[in-house]
């Protein structure tokens, strides 16, 4: 049976969703759709217009029902990354309490955290990547989800999610470090892969908002308009990071005033960008080979060739279109870069050697949807079986009813035909059967169907008149329709023609049966035969 699989990525932005339909052996990805978020493009919506915007999305496309695996929304988790000298899921678990207290702002009782063990060392060591929340806006987050009629099985973190995609969409040759950065609207979250393993994991401030506020800045409109005027002429310059620009004599021109508009409201990012880099090089000493682009905010004209000029490493888009299990009919280039961090949400419901682990609802925050939807799914079983109980009991009614017709009718023509048959009214379809196949010959039909005497006369023409036979006894009992002849006759087959003869009769041509032959005193063979009837 085919079940579905449904990514949620809840964007500040835009939440876009990944219908994945699995079965016993395989899955694949068969749609995908988004729904804007309502709220002025210059201020960051609430969890509850997120959560509105996700519950018109998956009504629309008829998902609210499946299984559903999404993130937090940006900002909300924190993540630090400890190294132990074991890597037991077991002995991790119970030092993780104490090994938090240690490094997080927070008491741990004060927040819902989660591990992912990002590498394990030869000598059984593990570096272990921890996620947490406060749990109070946790709890609100989860509210409101589910007063939107939203139930998530998993909650994780938006950047580790990219984990789930990286076999797929990565070449496994690599063996350097490689980064996927999702540029959202908000927020732009990176995530550093080295040798497979997931390293660095950051969610930073910055994305395509600060370059419509900026623009908004530079040119002195409306948010509205200069999110308009991003699309249509948004655009970077290749060059460094200082913010001069070309001056002409009427001033800088309008190409030049967006690019540094974008380059301002990037800049954090970037420096962000560049900050998570150099630190993991001078760690490891591994240098960052290529970084994959994503996201809304990564679709800005030049922001793949800005961004290699000053983070000196190559720069790609992201293709998760490219992964063999894609069945979208349409979409190409336009989809892109949305579809990522919905499909690697998704992606999250299938083992793989490549995939988090991190699920912030466990403990007082445990998924029940999976009892909730077979409870729901025995409700409608029992209510089926009911069903099927009491339309089996009207249809053995109505059957009982019909048969019941059925019956009074053949014996109302029964009394008919007893009346012209016995001369009188009578139910017994066994005597009227009797009387009219004529089995009862006593009852019904005393004279007999053929006499002693025609039996003897016909017995005497099959008999050859070349054969010698004395006829010592003959007897016909008609009441047991049975016959017997004893006499003599020259030898023994002559009794075997006499057998013959009594089987061409109209009334013996069933079993006729020699019970006794022997030679006599004077030299000639005695018979004995005996017949059955068949005539009454």
């Amino acid at each position: 049976m085919a079940t579905k699989i449904v990514g949620l990525d809840l964007g500040t932005h835009t939440v876009k969703v990944c219908e994945l339909v699995t079965t016993f052996r395989n899955f694949e990805l068969v749609g995908f759709g988004s729904e804007p978020v309502d709220g002025p493009p210059d201020q960051r919506p609430s969890t509850e217009d997120i959560a509105a915007a996700a519950r018109r999305l998956l009504e629309r496309r008829g998902l609210l029902n499946e299984t559903l695996m999404c993130a937090l929304p940006p900002g909300l988790a924190s993540t630090t990354v400890l190294t132990l000298p074991f890597d037991q899921p077991k002995k991790i678990e119970a030092v993780l309490p104490f090994q938090l207290d240690e490094v997080i702002p927070f008491d741990v009782e004060d927040v819902v955290y989660d591990y992912q063990i990002a590498s394990r060392t030869e000598e059984g060591g593990a570096t272990v990547l921890v996620a947490y929340v406060k749990r109070e806006p946790f709890a609100a987050f989860l509210e409101t989800l589910q007063a939107a009629g939203i139930d998530p099985k998993v909650v994780g973190i938006g950047p580790l999610s990219f984990f789930n995609l990286y076999d797929h969409v990565v070449p496994q040759d690599l063996d350097a470090a490689v980064a996927v950065v999702d540029i959202g609207h908000d927020h732009s979250e990176i995530t550093l892969f080295d040798a497979g393993h997931p390293v660095v994991v950051r969610d930073v401030t910055g994305g395509g908002r600060e370059v419509t506020l900026a623009l908004a800045e530079a040119f002195q409109v409306e948010a509205a308009q200069a999110e308009r005027g991003k699309l249509a002429e948004g655009f970077l310059e290749a060059r460094g990071g200082d913010t001069q620009v070309d001056a002409t004599v009427d001033g800088p021109s309008r190409r030049t005033l967006i690019s540094d508009a974008c380059r301002r409201a990037l800049a954090p990012t970037v420096r962000d960008l560049r900050r998570s880099i150099v630190a993991h090089e001078v760690t490891t000493g591994h240098t960052l080979r290529t970084l994959y682009l994503t996201g809304g905010g990564s679709q800005l004209r030049g922001l793949p060739e800005f961004l290699e000029h000053a983070l000196k490493v190559e720069v790609r888009a992201l293709d998760p279109l490219t992964v063999p299990f894609n069945r979208l009919a349409d979409g190409g280039d336009s989809l892109r870069p949305y579809v990522a961090k919905a499909l690697a949400l998704s992606l999250r419901a299938f083992h793989r050697q490549h995939q988090s682990q991190l699920n912030f609802r466990k403990g007082d925050h445990a998924y029940t949807g999976d009892f909730g939807f077979l409870r729901g799914r025995f409700i409608s079983v029992g209510v089926a079986l009911v069903m099927m109980v009491v339309l089996a009991a009207m249809v053995a009614v109505s059957r009982k009813r019909v048969l019941e017709a059925e019956y009074l009718t053949l014996q109302a023509q029964t009394r008919a035909l007893s009346e012209q048959v016995l001369g009188y009214e009578s139910e017994d379809e066994e005597l009227l059967y009797q009387t009219v196949v004529g089995q009862d010959t006593k009852k019904t039909n005393p004279i007999p169907e053929v006499s002693a005497f025609q039996v003897m006369a016909e017995l005497s023409e099959r008999i050859p008149y070349d054969l010698e036979v004395d006829v010592d006894r003959l007897e016909v009992d008609l009441d047991r329709n049975n016959m017997q002849l004893h006499g003599r006759t020259k030898s023994g087959g002559d009794v075997e023609r006499i057998v013959e003869a009594i089987r061409q009769t109209t009334c013996f041509k069933g079993r006729v049966n020699k019970e006794r032959v022997e030679k006599s005193v004077d030299g000639r063979t005695k018979f004995r035969i005996s017949a059955q009837s068949t005539c009454g």
